[in-house]
């Protein structure tokens, strides 16, 4: 049983750990304050701690206080001011937009600020749910309640994330190792050609690629800030191991359409998919070494590479076939992978060795920290969309109170706006997506909490509904970004729940909640159209980073023999490309559920996408060619084709570059089959790099005539 119970711990997500410690750390200020005081109290420093938990969430210990300490003023404050202006509606009207405006306005320090706004929210309609205090004093002593639980709760995380720091270390680290092996195994089914859909599969893709770069930068985040060690510094490597593979994966993509079509390129292709997928199972047993104890598997890179060269061997191809020359390259660049993988096996198990990289200089790429006022700067106007949502959200939930109180029913305003706050997002798309969950998830909750509400009056067992209630926190807490209808599900019932605690014979106010629930939803759908945040809006901002971004890769990439600081600068203009691509692929995701008449041109977006990746991948193959293979590199003509290639490929890309060029997705089919080169292990690459290098070039020209026309395409629209 213990074992059992010590593998089921062990294979709860970050996220579920999180929700399990939030009610835990919850259920113990509800405990002690109500021992020490009465329930009614303790629930007013519950509703505290509820609300300065929203920012707990997985950390290093050195971030917790940073995100929690704001939530407990913000709480504090809102609760006071609440408790002061009940009595009069235009005051809490007034109040509510104030709030919404201003904890709205927090996203200007990007995702990380989200739990830290909604805290803002929360703490307005846990106020409001509570009875108007009387008297100015009471509301007072109230606020003071709700600031012990909130104070109490700053202690409880900050000793938990110094407890839990080694798992969710790990746990981060497993998770991008999963979310790598996905990546792979959905290359190798592109690769095979086992594709239904051309549109589905990019689109596949492109999420692929958004859960990696999201699981790796969280992976950074918790392992690079630890302190040196044995352990840490085997995960670290492991980070920079994975790192590495995502730039190999990228260019694995480059030159396998070259091979073609008939017998012997689909053979070919499935030997490809088949090294891909053992790459991926070998991914996954890592990971369960490493966040489920299992026994790490061994992995040898020689005996994977011998069965790969067999799998391509035999095949239907004549021994003159120029392809072969391709298949050598490719096989030499899956053979990088291979050693990249083992390597990451080898130091999991493998002694102590020293990193490459200083714990200074590992801290340039974990996410920013901190709440700098200068960050609020370029969202003070009506052109950004922070302050757009700002106001949109602060218009939308100010309504929806004064609507609350307008109904005919027994309406609970407070609820009206929750809906509108947690289904009214930045854009359309997510929009939608939380107005179904949360309708759905309501109507599941209302279920539960009615069926609930009978079974505590058969059993006359009180504590049923708070052990419910606390459930209800964790599981909120835990599914609020990951599957939000579980979420919703969970907040239906902390909602309904709270009242029953007090008065457990007044029965469920289901049918309201759903009511107002189902009307906020709509509320917030028809608010998306007010001042409107449109992906075609930040169009020109996004092609101009991932210019500037691939620009500046292309120029710390594209030189011969770099030093430390350039190999430095090397990573981190690479982890910008990353985040600029990502950045545009998410609009195209987002853009297709917007009206027609606003949508960015999906032909000219999907251009730039495909060229971007691809001026990327050339780019990752080339520093991959130059820092693995520089040995059989010829530096007489290697250097000043490198220079020549930089200044192309940054002038063209310039702000005022040429912009001329073909937009066609393949850049290198100009190249003929003929004119491949040798690739065996041990001959000279010169020529291969030299071949990569005019492809860049043209790649880089390509994807500059791509931006042109999709600004071009942006600028009608916004004229029409």
């Amino acid at each position: 049983m213990r074992l059992d119970v010590h593998q089921a711990w062990r294979r709860l997500s970050a996220a579920q750990l999180s929700g399990v410690t939030v009610a835990l750390g919850v259920a113990l200020i509800q405990v002690l304050v109500a021992s020490l005081f009465g329930l009614p109290l303790a629930l007013a420093a519950t509703s505290g701690a509820v609300c300065t938990g929203l920012p707990d969430v997985p950390n290093p210990p050195h971030r917790v206080l940073g995100r929690v300490l704001p939530a407990v003023l913000i709480v504090t404050v809102v609760t006071l001011m609440v408790g002061l202006c009940r009595e009069t509606p235009l005051a809490m009207v007034l109040l509510i937009a104030s709030v919404a405006f201003v904890t709205l306005m927090a996203m200007a320090w990007g995702p990380r600020a989200g739990p830290l706004s909604f805290s803002g929210v929360l703490a307005l309609v846990f106020a409001m749910a509570w009875k108007a205090p009387p008297t100015p004093r009471e509301a007072l002593i109230h606020a003071a309640w709700v600031l012990l639980g909130a104070a109490l709760y700053v202690i409880w995380a900050r000793a938990v994330a110094w407890w839990m720091r080694r798992r969710y270390r790990e746990l981060a680290l497993a998770r991008a190792m999963r979310a790598c092996a996905q990546r792979l195994r959905s290359r190798a089914v592109r690769i095979a050609g086992e594709i239904a859909s051309q549109d589905d599969t990019i689109r596949a893709s492109i999420a692929d690629d958004s859960e990696f770069a999201e699981a790796l930068q969280a992976a950074r985040d918790q392992v690079f800030a630890a302190r040196f060690s044995p352990r840490s510094r085997r995960q670290i490597a492991m980070v920079l191991g994975l790192i590495e593979l995502r730039d190999l994966l990228l260019a694995s993509r480059l030159d396998v359409h070259l091979l073609g079509d008939d017998a012997a390129a689909r053979h070919w292709r499935a030997g490809l998919a088949v090294t891909l997928r053992q790459l991926a199972q070998t991914l996954n047993a890592l990971a369960a070494a490493v966040d489920r104890g299992q026994p790490a598997p061994a992995v040898s890179a020689q005996a994977l590479r011998r069965k790969m060269e067999e799998r391509l061997a035999g095949g239907p191809a004549d021994a003159g076939d120029p392809r072969q020359h391709l298949i050598d390259a490719l096989q030499v660049r899956l053979g990088h992978m291979l050693d990249d993988v083992a390597e990451m096996a080898e130091s999991l198990t493998g002694p102590d060795r020293e990193l490459p990289w200083s714990h200074e200089q590992l801290q340039l790429f974990v996410s920013p920290e901190g709440w700098p006022l200068a960050a609020l700067k370029p969202h003070l106007s009506l052109q950004s969309s922070v302050m757009r949502h700002a106001l949109r959200g602060s218009l939308a939930m100010s309504f929806a109170y004064a609507l609350g109180l307008a109904l005919p029913w027994a309406a609970h305003p407070h609820w009206l706006v929750l809906s509108v706050a947690v289904v009214l997002r930045g854009n359309l798309e997510q929009t939608l997506s939380r107005r179904n969950d949360r309708i759905i998830g309501t109507v599941i909750g209302c279920l539960l909490a009615a069926a609930l509400a009978h079974l505590e009056v058969w059993l006359h067992a009180p504590l049923l509904l708070e052990l419910v209630f606390l459930a209800a926190v964790g599981t909120s807490h835990a599914y609020v970004n990951q599957r939000y209808r579980v979420a919703a599900t969970a907040a239906t019932l902390m909602a309904l729940m709270q009242p029953l605690l007090l008065a457990p014979q007044a029965g469920p106010a289901a049918a309201e909640r759903l009511a107002d629930t189902v009307i906020g939803a709509l509320l917030a759908w028809a608010f998306c159209f007010v001042l409107p945040s449109w992906e075609r809006n930040s169009q020109l901002r996004l092609c101009r980073q991932l210019a500037q971004a691939l620009s500046r890769h292309a120029g710390n990439v594209l030189c011969w023999a770099p030093s430390r600081e350039q190999q430095l600068a090397q990573r981190l203009s690479r982890q910008q490309a990353y985040t600029a691509l990502m950045a545009m692929a998410a609009a195209a995701q987002r853009t297709r559920v917007e009206p027609r008449q606003v949508q960015v041109p999906e032909p000219e977006l999907e251009a730039v996408l495909t060229h971007g990746y691809r001026f990327m991948a050339l780019l990752g193959a080339l520093q991959q060619m130059l820092s693995r293979r520089q040995g059989y590199l010829d530096a007489a003509q290697a250097r000043p084709a490198l220079e020549s290639a930089r200044l192309h490929c940054t002038q063209a890309l310039a702000p005022h570059g040429s912009k001329e060029g073909q937009t066609d997705p393949v850049d290198d089919s100009d190249v003929l089959s003929a004119d491949w080169p040798d690739h065996d292990s041990n001959a000279d690459v010169t020529p291969w790099l030299l071949r990569r290098l005019g492809i860049a070039g043209r790649a880089s020209q390509r994807l500059a005539g791509a931006l042109a026309a999709l600004r071009q395409a942006v600028g009608k629209g916004q004229a029409a």
